[in-house]
This record gives C-alpha cells, structure tokens and sequence, in this order.
C-alpha cells in the first residue's frame, strides 16, 4: 500500500474533502478513508479513479492571481512629493507602487524613478511631485487569472495589480512570482 500513500497529502495539498475526492472519483468516502488509513488496498480499478481524479484536480486548480498576491498595498497619490514616495518605498520594503488618484490607477512609481530624478538634480527631487515623474499604470488582472498569464504579464512590467470590481486587491511582483517556482 506503500505506492498510493501519498493520496492524503495530495488531497489535503489541493484543498479538497474526502466527500470531495469520492465524488470526483466515483467511490464511496469511507472507501477514501480506508485507503487513507492504510486499512485496506483497494482494486486496481478503484486506485486508478482515485488517482485519475486527483491528477484532474490539481490540473484545474492551478494557482491564480490571489493565491500569490500582497493584499492591503500601500499606494501614493500624484500630488504627493517624490521625496514622500521614497520614504513610504523604504518604510515597507518595496521597490514600485501604484499611484492612484480619486479611487482610479493613474500611473506608478518605482526606485528607478525616483533615482532617475534624484541622479540628475537632487536638491529638485525633494519638491518634484510624483505626478511629474510617475511611470505608466501597471497592468492589472482579476484574482481568478490564472499564474501563468500573470507570468507573462511580468516579463514586461515590474507588477501586475489584482483588481477586484474596481479596487485594488492586491499587487504581484517578479519576486513573488518566484516564490511559486
């Protein structure tokens, strides 16, 4: 019973109930309990659904957007001075963020900006607004996209914004991208 001992794991890694997996399967969930258990070997043929199914699931679960985004983002308005976006960049660790007008993504700001700016006068940069300097908007995806289109979505832009009817959910980054891999 040694080679189907992992069907716990793979159950419990996918999210999903015996009650579950006996649907998906065609058996019964005391069947699932006792394989789980070890308490018995079940048919080639009831092993071979169980396994079917799982391999099924896992392909239509593939990670999306909110299972890998930073909700609760911290965001900078276009009046505010680059001086402002700097310190809310370092004080949370982050590299980019979105600048966001009356409730609307209007553009974003990264390190990059802001020492583009502060490179070539810095003594400008504490009174530039972010406005003056802002980048375009980040591209954004619902929280159901799958992690393969935000992938590619990534290989062009620093991030990708998860919006949810409107708002901002949550922001990913190449790094959390990472994370996954």
């Amino acid at each position: 019973m040694e080679g189907i001992s992992w069907i716990k794991d793979k159950r419990r890694q996918l999210g999903i109930t015996q009650q579950s997996l006996a649907r998906l399967a065609g058996v019964s969930q005391s069947l699932i309990a006792k394989v789980e258990a070890g308490r018995i070997d079940p048919a080639y043929s009831k092993a071979r659904s169980i396994i079917a199914a799982l391999e099924r699931e896992g392909f239509s679960r593939e990670k999306c957007a909110r299972d890998i985004m930073h909700p609760g983002i911290e965001t900078v308005s276009a009046g505010e001075t680059l001086h402002s976006a700097a310190a809310k960049m370092r004080k949370r660790n982050i590299s980019q963020m979105p600048v966001v007008e009356s409730g609307r993504v209007v553009g974003s700001i990264s390190e990059q900006a802001v020492l583009a700016h502060f490179s070539s006068d810095p003594n400008k940069t504490a009174r530039l607004s972010v406005g003056e300097a802002m980048e375009q908007p980040f591209p954004s995806a619902l929280p159901s996209t799958p992690i393969s289109a935000v992938a590619a979505l990534l290989r062009h832009y620093p991030a990708v914004l998860v919006m949810d009817r409107g708002e901002i959910a949550g922001i990913i980054t190449k790094a959390d991208l990472l994370k996954t891999v």
